[in-house]
């Protein structure tokens, strides 16, 4: 018959293996993208990739904290079963130190705790403490995207079932989603055009979403700041890792790769053999004990943020880059004449090019960044057929109404004018 200690052991790793191979068999059934979405894989591998990862990671290490044996220690040969128990478990929720086996170890309290590696107990909740982080960006952009009149979610899928639909309901879905766009267009725009108003159009271009609803702005603009929110959170980890582990990080996956490149060696930022220093008291006598202890969950947690380093490193390229493209892509006109220009040369549209001015006026006046910006959306989720389509109707809802100089026209400024009165197509509501 086995020990009792042996088969304590055996249940908990038992516990630790039945628990891992759940967690594995749930994040297999996870998919980075499930249906359509109104923002792009770089944003997904930040507020989707990145939390489950470090979720993942979290009850790695909290399992391996509360299933398994994270620490093993040298007890004094005087110390019977229950108190070697004790000794370790007391040394667990107390402050340990770190002392290389060929220096000496301190005389004073105070100079062992400049060691202090009591960062572990914490791991848990800094990893949790960061999936909020990653999250926090894509929960703002779900918040604030609504005020800008248009549900972008709900176009986004509306596009994406015109992909699956039958021939015959086709056209009929797609001139659905042109006509809730081009209301959209219509409705959200400068009818009276002053002083605020101008000063309200100088200030969109800097303060985009804050004052740019009816400017045309509002929607890119804070599609921009919540992916500079991403960029910089990727940096903030880096600062925030730093002082909690309490060593440059940013260079630390460097010292990685330099321990691969030959012998893996056991590095101090982690260490698997430490110090703890306790006291018991037996009547009105205190004695103090030191014991050398193995805090093998440092094991794991000197990998978990090895791969969170290159995954962070990862990530911040790819975020740089992905914002560099939209802000080229946003800030520059070009750009957005030559995405929609595209679509319609494909159509074989001469006129696209005959009436120079008037699509200058389709693109800038009309979609204006925002337009221009549901139309990427749109087109980051169904195929280029569904985008070209909807650029081809608002085409010529806007050809049409322009070129019969109807109440929805769009003059040089981005003014919709052409009488003394108009009917708001949304409430019905006669505006002057």
């Amino acid at each position: 018959m086995l020990p009792e200690n042996v088969s304590g052991i055996g249940r908990k790793k038992e516990a630790f293996t039945s628990m891992w191979e759940s967690i594995l068999e749930a994040l297999s059934k996870i998919t980075l993208s499930k249906g359509a979405r109104d923002d792009d894989a770089v944003d997904q591998l930040h507020h989707f990739g990145t939390v489950a990862v470090f979720a993942a990671f979290a009850m790695l290490i909290g399992m391996n904290q509360y299933v398994g044996d994270p620490i093993h220690c040298w007890v004094p040969a005087q110390f019977p079963d229950h108190h070697q128990d004790y000794a370790e478990n007391l040394c667990w929720i107390s402050q340990m130190y770190y002392v290389p086996m060929d220096e000496p170890i301190p005389w004073y309290q105070g100079d062992r705790m400049k060691e202090d590696i009591s960062f572990y107990r914490w791991v848990v909740a800094v990893l949790a403490i960061q999936c909020l982080m990653f999250k926090f960006p894509n929960m703002l952009w779900k918040e604030l995207r609504g005020y800008s009149g248009i549900n972008v979610q709900k176009i986004v899928n509306m596009a994406e079932e015109v992909s699956t639909a039958t021939p015959e309901d086709k056209d009929k879905q797609l001139e659905d989603v042109a006509l809730f766009v081009h209301r959209w267009l219509q409705t959200y725009r400068v009818y009276k055009y002053n002083v605020v108003v101008r000063f309200k159009e100088k200030m969109s271009s800097v303060l985009c979403f804050v004052l740019g609803k009816r400017q045309g702005t509002y929607l890119t603009g804070l599609y921009l700041f919540v992916k500079l929110l991403y960029l910089i959170n990727v940096f903030v980890q880096f600062v925030m890792l730093s002082a909690f582990l309490k060593f440059n990080y940013w260079t630390y996956g460097l010292e990685v790769l330099e321990h691969l490149g030959g012998k893996w060696m056991d590095i101090e930022h982690f260490p698997r053999v430490v110090m703890c220093d306790f006291d018991i008291r037996q009547q009105q006598n205190v004695q103090t004990h030191s014991m050398q202890c193995v805090l093998s969950i440092n094991l794991f947690i000197e990998k978990i943020f090895a791969i969170a380093w290159f995954w962070l490193a990862l990530l911040a390229v790819a975020s740089i880059i992905n914002f560099g493209k939209w802000c080229w892509d946003i800030f520059f006109s070009k750009r957005r004449e030559h995405f929609i220009q595209k679509y319609l040369v494909i159509l074989g549209d001469s006129d696209s090019r005959k009436e120079r001015s008037l699509f200058k006026k389709f693109v800038h006046m009309y979609l204006r960044d925002d337009g221009v910006f549901l139309l990427r959306s749109v087109g980051n989720n169904s195929s280029e057929i569904i985008v070209m389509d909807l650029i081809k109707k608002l085409w010529d809802k806007f050809r049409k109404e322009h070129s019969n100089g109807g109440a929805a026209a769009v003059d040089g400024n981005g003014n919709a004018h052409g009488g003394r009165h108009r009917r708001n197509h949304l409430t019905g509501e006669s505006t002057a």
